[in-house]
């Protein structure tokens, strides 16, 4: 099962810092509007891939103004995409202990944790993101929560994750479609088949998705069910793990 956590970016201004928590020492920032302007131009960049314009500008933003929870933010998500973790993981603690209500940071944070398989420490981060009434991708961090536990694998915890995300926007693909996987491991095949017909109606098909529904298929034995998902499964994806299980019979 396809278990990609998602990041977030979110401008976060100097007023941002006086959110809930003890902030700590603080520099004078030479330049505050500048660094602002370098850390967005910085995004941009790293958004389009271009990392070394990308790292020029935000190493410059940090000059202009080291307190900028948005731009350590920011920074660490490009030294995670460049591979250099230390430097990752100093910059998220630096953007949190800045503003500790920084959500996207959290959130941020928590993905990063969990493909270094610290799953603990994560899920508490995806948990502190949707403490701030004020964050607007709850669902996303409370899903990333369930996606990282179920690495453990801890399905009860994941479950219960699952669900929550779904509480607060029920068109949340990957819940539904690892509601569905657990449904199935649980051999409730009726609440399986419920949670992968929701999941259709909000997502495309997917390897993983198609897998699932050869699975359930093959359980309740819908033979017609089974046929035409192996049929869209070889069509559309005809090199993935999945496809070559289902020509192996692993099903």
């Amino acid at each position: 099962m396809s278990r990609v956590l998602i990041f977030s970016i979110t401008i976060l201004f100097l007023s941002a810092c006086q959110q809930g928590g003890t902030r700590p020492q603080q520099h004078v920032a030479p330049d505050p509007k500048a660094a602002e302007i370098n850390m967005r131009l910085g995004l941009n960049y790293m958004q389009r891939g271009d990392y070394v314009v990308a790292l020029e500008k935000l190493e410059k933003s940090l000059k202009q103004d080291p307190n900028l929870p948005s731009t350590h933010n920011t920074i660490a998500l490009l030294y995670q995409r460049l591979g250099v973790m230390d430097k990752a993981e100093k910059h998220f603690k630096e953007s949190i202990s800045r503003a500790p209500s920084y959500s996207e940071a959290h959130n941020n944070y928590g993905v990063f944790l969990c493909q270094q398989e610290q799953y603990d420490e994560s899920e508490k981060h995806f948990l502190l993101a949707i403490k701030n009434p004020l964050y607007r991708s709850p669902a996303q961090a409370i899903e990333n929560a369930g996606l990282c536990v179920s690495r453990i694998p801890d399905l009860v915890r994941a479950e219960a994750h699952f669900h929550k995300a779904l509480q607060i926007n029920p068109n949340m693909a990957k819940s539904l479609l690892h509601l569905a996987d657990i449904s199935y491991k649980q051999q409730d095949y009726t609440k399986a088949k419920s949670y992968m017909k929701r999941y259709k109606s909000v997502a495309l098909w997917t390897p993983q998705s198609l897998f699932i529904a050869i699975q359930l298929g093959n359980q309740i034995g819908n033979d017609n069910e089974v046929a035409s998902h192996i049929l869209l499964l070889k069509g559309k994806f005809p090199d993935s793990e999945q496809a070559q299980q289902v020509r192996r019979g692993e099903y």
